[in-house]
């Protein structure tokens, strides 16, 4: 029955089994009527909701819609930071000839109200729980789901705009409603989550999981982004600001001196540390890591990385040629000397390529291990870290008094001064940003941003949120050798700084959820 498919397209419904909830094997089929008994199924189905972010479920394509796989093209290709050189969905993706029958489109409004459902079966059930849980516990628990709803709704107000607002466990489908809400509802919904989240969580959490200021910034984050277009609410700005400046005042938090410790899985949980997607290579986890970097690397004799996520000189060409950052960008390829890696930078091997290659695996056997579980990537995808919580407080503060404040010229020069291998607290006049106008200063935020964070999946909410959109992509077309690879900057049109509702979602409601006004 129609109604039948859309409680599993807008991935609310009815949770037939345990397994199907917590995507753990069991020995029988188990319905939330009989869960939730214990603090151990609390913390058992919040993993499954966490799982939500990982998952590489090829059946339901939740790959393709979280951070597994889908979302390591989304934010990112496509932008003036990445193209993909080759594949299917996520190639349409890239190249902008998407259509909302696009996998990756559906898949991602599936997996994200996946985990909206999940988290309102926590929230829900704990109301009525006779299990006996501490204060602290029970906050926690409920601080989580909070969290996670709210993270699962800001993706979607990002990639969709208005969509409908579920906050109660559905357990009968003639109460489901389907109406989409206001773009400004929705953000009001974020925001009340990563509110509640803030006063009930912990300031320390478990490594992955949610903490107090993990709260606090992505509640910065989505007020930063109503900020901009298209809602352009200047006292959301002023709220941006309010809770960055919360994070910063905590002292728990700083940059590490060694920029590339963040992204080959040596220094994950380190001082810059907020929140990311994790992923394992353990014996006793799912011996199956993550993709992370594994879409993007260079050309090496060990068949590491797929090069499928490419850059272009364009990008390159923007980097100062004495920031380090810029060796997030390889134009050569990896090859054995005898025993020793060495740079190839011969036109034959390489050719026009300038490979994406800021997350790196260790390289050879004796570091990384011989079997399938050390040749799995135990990489995480930093989904925040401080140095974009830094960069949030600045563009907030400027948004919010059109003026340029000591302190928020000072967070964006902290992160310059790493970039180029100076002392980070020290003042600079090579390097540093100098006093200037609040319009101008912006725009050097926003290509800040791009230095600081490319790879990293901001780029397109970024300028979305700018509305340079168009104008970034259409960058990308300098050099004819970039026009060969990507046809992005022909292709981009204004509707493109939001996704099509997915067209299953529309079929299956009978057209109570219309399709986005810039697709029809």
């Amino acid at each position: 029955m129609k109604l039948n498919r859309l409680l599993l397209i807008i991935g609310i419904g009815l949770m037939t089994s345990c397994s199907d909830f917590l995507e753990v094997p069991v020995e029988s089929n188990i319905s939330t009527a009989n869960f939730f008994k214990t603090k151990e199924d609390f913390d058992m189905a919040l993993a499954g909701t966490y799982n939500v972010l990982t998952s590489a479920e090829w059946g339901p394509g939740h790959r393709w819609g979280n951070y597994f796989e889908g979302m390591l093209y989304l934010g990112r290709v496509g932008t003036d930071e990445c193209f993909t050189a080759y594949g299917d969905n996520e190639h349409q993706i890239s190249n902008y000839t998407y259509t909302p029958n696009n996998y990756i489109v559906s898949r991602t409004w599936f997996v994200q109200y996946l985990g909206i459902a999940r988290s309102n079966t926590i929230i829900d059930r704990m109301a009525t729980s006779e299990v006996k849980l501490s204060d602290e516990e029970k906050n926690t628990i409920l601080g989580e789901a909070y969290f996670l709803r709210g993270f699962f709704y800001f993706n979607l107000a990002r990639f969709y705009g208005e969509v409908p607002l579920v906050i109660k466990e559905t357990t009968d489908l003639n109460t489901l409603d389907t109406r989409k809400a206001s773009l400004k509802e929705v953000y009001d919904q974020i925001i009340a989550d990563f509110d509640m989240a803030e006063k009930l969580l912990p300031i320390r959490n478990i490594n992955g999981k949610a903490h107090k200021y993990a709260a606090v910034t992505f509640s910065a984050k989505a007020y930063l982004q109503m900020a901009g277009m298209p809602l352009n609410d200047v006292e959301a700005a002023r709220k941006a600001e309010t809770q960055a400046k919360k994070v910063i005042d905590s002292g728990l938090f700083d940059l590490v001196e060694n920029y590339f410790s963040l992204f080959d899985a040596s220094n994950e949980y380190s001082k810059e540390y907020i929140f990311d997607a994790e992923f394992s290579n353990r014996d006793d986890a799912t011996k199956y890591g993550g993709q992370v970097g594994s879409t993007d690397g260079i050309s090496t004799p060990y068949s590491l990385y797929w090069q499928k996520v490419r850059t272009a000189k364009e990008f390159y060409e923007k980097f100062d040629e004495n920031d380090k950052r810029r060796n997030s960008i390889a134009d050569y390829s990896l090859i054995l000397k005898g025993t020793e890696l060495v740079e190839d930078r011969d036109p034959q091997s390489v050719g026009n390529n300038y490979f994406v290659y800021k997350f790196r695996h260790p390289l050879k056997e004796e570091d990384r291990g011989s079997t399938w579980v050390n040749w799995s990537n135990p990489i995480n995808f930093p989904i925040s870290r401080y140095a974009d919580l830094l960069l949030i407080y600045a563009e907030a503060s400027v948004r919010a008094d059109n003026a340029v404040k000591p302190e928020a010229l000072e967070s964006v020069n902290k992160i310059r001064r790493r970039g180029f291998g100076v002392a980070m607290n020290t003042a600079n006049a090579a390097i540093d940003l100098k006093p200037q106008n609040a319009n101008d200063f912006l725009l050097a935020i926003l290509q800040e941003r791009n230095f600081e964070l490319c790879f990293e999946g901001h780029r397109w909410f970024d300028l979305v949120r700018f509305g340079k959109l168009e104008e970034a992509v259409k960058s990308f077309s300098k050099y004819p050798t970039t026009a060969e690879q990507t046809t992005q900057a022909a292709n981009i049109r204004d509707k493109h700084r939001i996704f099509p509702i997915p067209q299953d979602v529309i079929d299956a409601s009978n057209g109570k959820i219309e399709q986005n006004p810039l697709w029809k």
